[in-house]
């Protein structure tokens, strides 16, 4: 046996990678770092969404997708609704505490004029 060559180690053993798979790998990659980054509002949405296309795009001529994909698209899927639902609660939160986003763009920038000395609505009508 030869071990010097290399050509018939790589076709005996190493299984040619599809495009559908590198696709489905990214999608569970991406779908990861959207759960991941559920606090991170837009990239948690940019990558979910990102993970759900390559899920989707990974089935190729089949209908259906392969299990790895549908947890891909459930796991972004859920990240997803959960990013929305922090923001809405968020903005929420703003509203009833400060009554109106002016009042409360016009608290952030007394906040922001006590601790650096300079006014940051200059020339605003706020």
């Amino acid at each position: 046996m030869d071990f010097q060559s290399d050509d018939q180690f790589n076709s005996q053993y190493r299984p040619p990678v599809r495009p559908q798979d590198a696709m489905l790998s990214a999608a569970i990659v991406l779908s990861v770092i959207a759960i991941a980054t559920t606090c991170c509002i837009y990239s948690s949405i940019v990558c979910g969404s990102l993970s759900i296309i390559l899920a989707l795009l990974s089935r190729g001529d089949k209908k259906q997708l392969t299990p790895q994909g549908k947890l891909a698209v459930a796991t972004s899927a859920m990240a997803i609704v959960i990013s929305v639902f922090a923001t809405v609660i968020m903005f929420a939160i703003t509203i009833r505490e400060y009554g109106s986003l002016e009042n409360f763009i016009k608290a952030y920038s007394d906040l922001m004029e006590s601790m650096t000395g300079m006014s940051l609505m200059e020339g605003s009508g706020i």
